[in-house]
């Protein structure tokens, strides 16, 4: 059982070192078109990963109780970045571990480690802003394919994304399953759905692929628990005095004597009716998932916590939909008859809060709304040859969607690494004119930070660094290294493009922790650490 013990300088300073790069060597060879991997064991099972935030993910401690701090400290900022915007865990690995080690020399040398971090701080905004400088809008489906083959290095992959994408937009909705085979397949799917089914499989039957469709539906919306036929007479009779033919009734649930009521041959030789629930795993989806629906269809729900009853139902509360849909697991409906004006003026106020969110489930349930209400969706079915690489492919997928949306929303930069390695001449021509150590360090850190990204990936390409980057010194620019090809190119023409957003959240996440991890000066280590096993 490790002994608790309090560590000060310069072995704080030794072990945060030993446990950065020990993370950091696990990663930074996933950087790049031409990665290596890294495998885990987990008991008697392996995985192949080449995702900078899994392979930290998995690593759950270090051996050495003071090392582990400096692993935990880069492993939460790396699932940090791959949260929030998807990829980048490789580059800020890389970023952060040179950042620090570059503080450090000039910390030996007699910089004041909190004038330090305050220089390098002051110079992130500008460094993002020269970043930026060239991001500009994604040209049609043809750059879309290329920056996702960028992202996940799978053609095939690449080719159907871009594709989906370029068809649904950023705010569209896309499910990402399993397959059954080897190959990628998609669909494309009319309207809106949500996760719940038909309560019944009777009411599938005689149905292709037991799946129940309606023309010209009439849909429902309500919380109430169905447990009596009687509860029922009201609102059919009522469907019936409206010439209603078919229903898609919502509920939270149905009794079995409920259904008898809705499954009798001569009730539904009038009105074809679908009852489905609504699957809700979080608090408060249920209620905005109904009002989504109202909202879609043009109807209003009726809701038991407002007082209101299945005997009170009118005409108006019924919503209507050209198509509506069943299966066991699923419902949906396309071409509703709700107010136009009213579902643009709500996209508009999602899309204003998807661009505020911070937290990652709230930004996940913002898009999910923007789909529905967009009416259209896309499934990707991700295939393999075994189960592990079918799991593999299929989170590489959804981080891919979710740097594609960003590069829609925010553009791209010229890629492979040539954004930032732009940066490293103007902030040495600046340093030079600083008096002050802590100001010149921190312009130098971060010019040698500029050129770590693309250092790496050349190595792991199985390029001499050196060599290439001072080929490039004398090409421009608008010059980068073509790893595929093995050639200078213009990156622009080329096609080598980043996603803006996640290239800087890279940085300014490395740069921020990295800073703050070089005022670090005492370990408290206890007796019992706790583990984490969620980043």
């Amino acid at each position: 059982m490790p002994r608790p013990k309090v560590i000060h300088q310069p072995t704080t300073q030794e072990a945060l070192k030993r446990g950065i790069t020990t993370l950091v060597k696990a990663i930074a060879p996933t950087l790049g078109p031409l990665p290596r991997r890294s495998i885990a064991r987990n008991q008697a099972k392996f995985e192949l990963l080449d995702d900078g935030g899994v392979i930290a993910r998995r690593i759950v401690a270090l051996p050495e109780q003071a090392d582990d701090v400096g692993a935990m400290l880069l492993r939460q900022v790396l699932w940090q970045v791959r949260q929030h915007v998807g990829d980048g865990a490789a580059t800020t690995a890389v970023l952060y571990e040179r950042i620090y080690k570059e503080g450090l020399r000039y910390i030996a040398a007699g910089a004041d480690p909190m004038r330090l971090r305050a220089r390098i701080m002051a110079l992130l905004p500008k460094v993002s802003e020269r970043m930026l400088a060239d991001a500009r809008p994604l040209r049609g489906e043809a750059e879309l394919k290329a920056l996702a083959f960028s992202l996940c290095y799978d053609e095939e992959m690449a080719e159907v994304l871009g594709e989906v994408i370029h068809t649904i937009g950023q705010y569209g909705q896309v499910d990402i399953r399993a397959g059954h085979g080897r190959a990628m397949e998609y669909n494309y799917v009319e309207g809106s759905y949500w996760s719940g089914g038909a309560q019944s499989k009777e009411m599938l039957r005689g149905f292709t692929r037991q799946v129940a469709e309606m023309q010209d539906a009439s849909i429902l919306v309500t919380d109430m628990d169905i447990e009596e036929p009687r509860d029922l007479v009201p609102l059919m009779s009522l469907a019936l005095r409206c010439g209603i033919t078919n229903l898609l009734l919502i509920v939270a649930s149905i009794s079995e004597t409920g259904l008898s009521v809705v499954l009798d041959k001569r009730l539904r030789d009038q009105i074809q009716t679908l009852v489905v629930k609504i699957d809700a795993f979080h608090p408060g989806d249920l209620s905005i998932a109904q009002e989504d629906i109202a909202l879609l269809t043009g109807g209003s729900p009726v809701l038991l916590k407002a007082g209101e009853s299945l005997e009170h139902v009118r005409e108006s509360d019924f919503g209507e939909a050209r198509w509506a849909w069943a299966d066991d697991k699923n419902f949906g409906f396309a071409s509703g008859k709700g107010d136009p004006r009213q579902l643009r003026e709500a996209a508009r106020s999602l899309r204003e809060a998807y661009a505020i969110a911070e937290d990652d489930d709230d930004r996940r349930r913002l898009l999910e709304r923007l789909g529905r209400l967009n009416g259209g969706l896309a499934t990707v079915y991700v295939g393999g040859i075994a189960e592990d690489e079918i799991r593999q492919r299929k989170e590489t997928a959804e981080r891919t969607v979710r740097a594609l949306r960003r590069a829609l929303a925010h553009g791209v930069i010229p890629g492979g690494g040539i954004a930032l390695l732009r940066c490293r001449d103007w902030l040495m021509a600046d340093s030079e004119s600083l008096d002050e150590l802590e100001a010149r360090a921190a312009h130098r850190i971060m010019a040698t930070a500029a050129e770590a990204p693309i250092r790496q990936m050349l190595e792991n390409a199985g390029y001499d660094p050196s060599e290439v980057l001072a080929q490039l010194d004398h090409c421009g620019p608008a010059a980068g290294f073509d790893l595929m090809r093995d050639e200078i190119v213009d990156v622009a023409y080329a096609g080598i493009l980043d996603v803006a957003q996640v290239q800087v959240e890279a940085l300014q996440r490395a740069v921020s922790s990295a800073a703050l991890a070089l005022t670090i000066d005492v370990l408290v280590l206890h007796r019992e650490p706790e583990t984490m096993t969620d980043p």
